[in-house]
C-alpha cells in the first residue's frame, strides 16, 4: 500500500487546481494497479464546484467530506483542499454513497455497504467511512447500522463538519463529485491491508480518579448515575452553572464499557427537563464514568502519545488522522498547534493526512486483540495502513 498526498489553495481556477494536484501526485510514476482517493476541504470548494471537477479528472473513485481544518505533510489550514490517494497492487478498492439517511437509515446504509462490497473480489479488511452531520439521528446510529452491515469489518472514519455556520449546515460528504448533507459514503479495501488503530482522548493526569456507575440509560440518553439523575450527579460534582454544565463543550466524559475494550470519550450535548442528559454516544448501563479535562498541553500530549504508537512499526504506507473539532477549538488563537505537533513527530517519514472531525469513528482493541467499532467524542484517532 502506498499513500500519495496533494493539496491546493486554488478555488476559482479549476485547471490550475487540477494541474497542481496532478503534478504533486505524479500518478504516471506512482499509481499502482488499483487506487482510490479521499478529499477533505472547506465548504468553499463544494460551493465552487471543484470537488466534481477533481473527481472527473482522476482515474479512480473519490470519497470524503468537508472539515474545519485539514493538513498533509507540506501544508495545513482551514482554506485548503487535501487529496490523498491509496494505491496498491495487492489490494482492491470499492466505494459507494448511501441514499438520504433521513427516512430509512438502516436500509440506506446496508444498501450502500452491499453495493461497495459487491465490487470487491474478497472480504473487506477496512472500511473508510464519511458520515453526515445529522443531529436528528447522530453518528453512533449511523455507525451501528454500518457495523451491522459490515459484520465487524473495522470501520475508521469521521463526521463531516464546517466552520462557517453555527449549526454546521454546510457539512457535506462526497462521492465521485456528488456533495450532499444527508448521505454517507464509504470506501472498502480488501486484500493485503492490515490497518492499525489508535484512540486517545484524555491523558491519565487529566482524568478524574473517581469513577461513577451508570445505573440507567437508553442508548445515548444518560438517565441515572450512582442512582441519581444525571443532573443531580453533575450538581454533586459542582459542574452545574446557570442550569447547564460549565464548559460543556470542552468536558470529556470517559466511559468504560467494562467489557475489556478501551474506554471512550463522550460529550454531553444537553440536559433534559427530567434530569437526563443527551450524550454524544452510547452510555451503557453498568459502565463506569470518569470526568476528563481538555487543555492545550493535554491535547499536544495525547497527540504525541498517539503518534508514537502509530510509528512503532515502520512499514506503513501512510497515516490517516481524524481528531475531534473540539480539540481544535480549545487551541484558540493557534488552531494549527496540533498540526504542528504532527508535523514535528512524523515529518516526512510517512505520508499523513489530518482532518478535524465532527465525531470520530475508530475501532478499539479488546483484551484478546480483536477490534470493536466505536463512536468517539473529544478524541484523537489514527489509522496506519
Amino acid at each position: 500500500m502506498k499513500m500519495l498526498n496533494a493539496y491546493t489553495l486554488e478555488i476559482d481556477d479549476f485547471e490550475l487546481a487540477i494541474a497542481e494536484i496532478k503534478e504533486q501526485l505524479d500518478l504516471e510514476h506512482n499509481m499502482l494497479a488499483h487506487a482510490a482517493g479521499f478529499i477533505t476541504c472547506s465548504y468553499d470548494y463544494v460551493e465552487a464546484g471543484l470537488i466534481e471537477a477533481i473527481s472527473d479528472a482522476m482515474p479512480f473513485d473519490i470519497v470524503g467530506c468537508t472539515t474545519l481544518t485539514n493538513a498533509v505533510n507540506d501544508e495545513g489550514g482551514g482554506m485548503l483542499l487535501c487529496l490523498s490517494v491509496l494505491t496498491a497492487s495487492d489490494c482492491r478498492f470499492a466505494s459507494a454513497a448511501s441514499e438520504s439517511l433521513a427516512d430509512d437509515l438502516d436500509g440506506a446504509i446496508a444498501r450502500m455497504y452491499d453495493e461497495a462490497a459487491g465490487k470487491l473480489d474478497g472480504e473487506p479488511r477496512l472500511a473508510l467511512a464519511f458520515f453526515p452531520m445529522a443531529t436528528s439521528y447522530g453518528g453512533e446510529l449511523i455507525l451501528d447500522a454500518l457495523d451491522r452491515a459490515a459484520g465487524g469489518t473495522p470501520i475508521f472514519g469521521t463526521i463531516a463538519c464546517d466552520f462557517d455556520t453555527a449549526h454546521y449546515s454546510h457539512s457535506c460528504t462526497f462521492h465521485n463529485g456528488l456533495c450532499t448533507t444527508d448521505r454517507a459514503s464509504v470506501l472498502l479495501i480488501s486484500g493485503n491491508v492490515a490497518p492499525r488503530f489508535v484512540v486517545t482522548s484524555t491523558s491519565e493526569q487529566n482524568l478524574h480518579k473517581q469513577q461513577a456507575l451508570i445505573t440507567a440509560s437508553e442508548g445515548s440518553l444518560l438517565k441515572e448515575v450512582n442512582g441519581m439523575t444525571a443532573r443531580e450527579y453533575f450538581h454533586s460534582l459542582g459542574l452545574m452553572r446557570d442550569g447547564g454544565i460549565g464548559g460543556m463543550s470542552s468536558v470529556p466524559f470517559v466511559v468504560n464499557y467494562n467489557d475489556g475494550t478501551q474506554p471512550v470519550a463522550r460529550a454531553i450535548y444537553s440536559l433534559c427537563e427530567d434530569g437526563s442528559a443527551v450524550c454524544g454516544g452510547r452510555m451503557p448501563e453498568g459502565g463506569t464514568l470518569s470526568i476528563g479535562r481538555m487543555d492545550v498541553a493535554d491535547i499536544l500530549l495525547t497527540a504525541d502519545t498517539s503518534l508514537q504508537k502509530l510509528l512503532r512499526d515502520k512499514n506503513e504506507g501512510g497515516i490517516i488522522l481524524f481528531p475531534c473539532l473540539g480539540r481544535n477549538m480549545v487551541l484558540g488563537m493557534d488552531p494549527l498547534l496540533e498540526v504542528k505537533k504532527v508535523r514535528e513527530i512524523i515529518g516526512d517519514a510517512l505520508p499523513w493526512h489530518l482532518a478535524y472531525s465532527g465525531g470520530e469513528v475508530c475501532p478499539v482493541y479488546g483484551e484478546d486483540g480483536n477490534t470493536a467499532n466505536r463512536f468517539h467524542n473529544f478524541t484523537f484517532i489514527g489509522c496506519a495502513i
